[in-house]
Parts: structure tokens; sequence; C-alpha cells
């Protein structure tokens, strides 16, 4: 912030000369002594060389938002035991995880932890997965009501926790073709009923793909013939 610069008044000194009149005085025959001669005049001031200007602070490094990128644990999620995976979860993934939904929606996950994917049986040593508190999710509709209420979430969820908790876990993201990996039911449930449509649904699927795969065997194993 700049300082205002006041201006002062400037007060000039007017001198006045006082002459004394000689009422029919005779003008003087000697001319006046010359007057003397001027004062040399102070040679200016040197002006002090400019202050150099400090350096710039340098600006803070802004804080990140993101936790640094996790090597997942130190061996597979299915070979630890009940403790090792309480202690994987308490150091790696709530610390890792938490940036993630606080710069989603800082007021809502303020006090993000255990309880937040778990519910309220976290705090008593409680960690069961999928958990039937959390939104319901609806395959069978592509998450039509999610996408209408939640939109926003729902990409979240999708583009970020579900690939960062994979990696946490040391494992990939769910293939509905291998049915393998981290995805969207490790953690939420589906509406009642529904995940017995769908699973007459995928058992369809898995016969009509494996009589397809028949049928192109038997057309090439009779064109070998030929």
């Amino acid at each position: 912030m700049t300082i205002p610069r006041f201006i002062y008044p400037t007060i000039a000194v007017l001198a006045a000369g006082v002459f004394a009149a000689c009422g029919g005085a005779k003008p003087m025959t000697e001319s006046p002594p010359p007057p003397p001669p001027p004062a040399e005049s102070a040679p200016p001031a040197e002006s002090a060389p400019p202050a150099e200007s400090a350096p710039p602070a340098e600006s803070a490094a802004p804080a990140a938002s993101e936790a640094a990128p996790s090597e997942g644990p130190p061996k597979p999620w299915d070979d630890m035991s009940t403790d090792e995976k309480k202690a994987y979860m308490k150091h790696e993934v709530v610390p890792h995880m938490k940036p993630l939904f606080v710069a989603q929606d800082a007021k809502r996950y303020s006090d993000f932890g255990c309880e937040t994917c778990h519910g309220k049986g976290a705090k008593k040593g409680k960690f069961k997965m999928p958990n039937p508190k959390l939104p319901k999710l609806n395959p069978m509709d592509k998450f039509a009501k999610a996408k209408k209420k939640h939109p926003e979430m729902l990409e979240f969820m999708a583009k970020k926790v579900k690939p960062e908790m994979a990696k946490l876990l040391g494992m990939p993201e769910f293939d509905p073709h291998t049915m393998k990996g981290f995805g969207c039911f490790d953690c939420h449930t589906m509406p009642p009923g529904i995940a017995a449509k769908m699973k007459k649904a995928m058992a369809k699927k898995a016969k009509a793909e494996k009589e397809e795969k028949g049928g192109d065997k038997d057309k090439d194993d009779k064109g070998k013939k030929k």
C-alpha cells in the first residue's frame, strides 16, 4: 500500500528595501563603492545511490488437493490379515482418499474417515463391505436414478474414487467381461431384486457367448475337414 504524500504550503519571505530621502541634498560626487563579489554557491550534494529493492518473496507453493500416488499394499489384498488390512486402511487409504473427497465437497466430507464408507459399525470394528447404507445403484438402467439426482457425485466416483481405490488395493478396475477387479459394487449394493435379475442376465449372456464360440469352432472344424 502506497503512503499518501502531503503537500506543504510554501511561505515566501519578501524583503523590503528602505531608502532614505534627503530633501534638497546635493548629489554625491564620488561613485559608490563596487558591490562585493557574489559568494560562491556550494557544490550540489551528491545524491545517494538508489537503494536496491529487495528481491520479491517467493510465493508459497499451493496446497495439494490430492495425496501422492500410492503404490498399493505390500502384498496382495486377499493375502493380508484383518489387522494388516485395518492398519493399511488407516495409514494409507484414509489419508490418501480424504483430500479427494474434501476437494469434491469440503463441508460434507470435512470429517472423512472410516465411517464415511463403512458406516457406523466402523466404531465397533465392523468393516463389512458392501455397505447397504450407501446409496443403492441399479446397473440394469445404467445408474439412471443416480445420474439424474447426483450427476456430479456419480462422475466423481467413477473417474476418481474407483480408479484410486483400485490402485490403493493393488487391483485392476472392474472389467465386466472378466467380472474381476475393484468396482462400484465392492462398496455399494443394488436395489432389492436387481441382484437376482443381474445374475440371470449375466448367466444368459455367458451362455450365449459360449454357444457363439462353440458354433464358430464347429464351423472351423467343418472347414478343415473339407
